[in-house]
């Protein structure tokens, strides 16, 4: 079944990415934010897409990124403080850089990155962590970093 989500979720990329034309561009945000949960929801598209960052300090926080690139760079930033934290993030573009910073009891990172270039940096401090990572590119790199409390 998260195979299935994943690839849907990868196929809806490439489909936007289609759709745009050269001078378009756009983005949503929507997020939701109390000491015990917090929820930040970041989607862009377009050739000018600007770099996001994304702290977040609740005891459940929960991070979605979804940046579709044109030719240029996409960058993304995810520090997240709490209990659990769960990380979703597509990237594509001609350069994408990603690092994610996750601390607390239980961390989730799910990386998609589609590009020439594919950067990505995965940090985790907990007992139970997990990173998927999946990198489509000429050029790939990551580094993930996994310690126990």
């Amino acid at each position: 079944m998260r195979c299935g989500r994943q690839i849907l979720a990868t196929t809806a990329a490439f489909a936007v990415m289609c759709a745009v034309t050269e001078a378009s561009a756009g983005s949503v945000q929507r997020s939701v934010t109390n000491r015990n949960v917090s929820i930040e929801t970041i989607v862009q598209f377009g050739n000018d897409v600007q770099p996001v960052t994304i702290e977040e300090n609740s005891s459940i926080n929960i991070a979605r990124v979804i940046q579709i690139g044109g030719t240029g760079t996409v960058d993304a930033t995810i520090i997240q403080n709490g209990t659990r934290n769960y990380v979703d993030v597509i990237q594509v573009g001609g350069t994408t850089n990603l690092a994610i910073g996750q601390s607390g009891v239980s961390n989730i990172a799910d990386i998609t990155q589609v590009g020439n270039s594919t950067n990505a940096l995965l940090l985790q401090i907990g007992d139970m962590n997990t990173g998927t990572v999946r990198q489509f590119g000429r050029f790939n790199w990551l580094s993930i970093f996994q310690f126990s409390r």
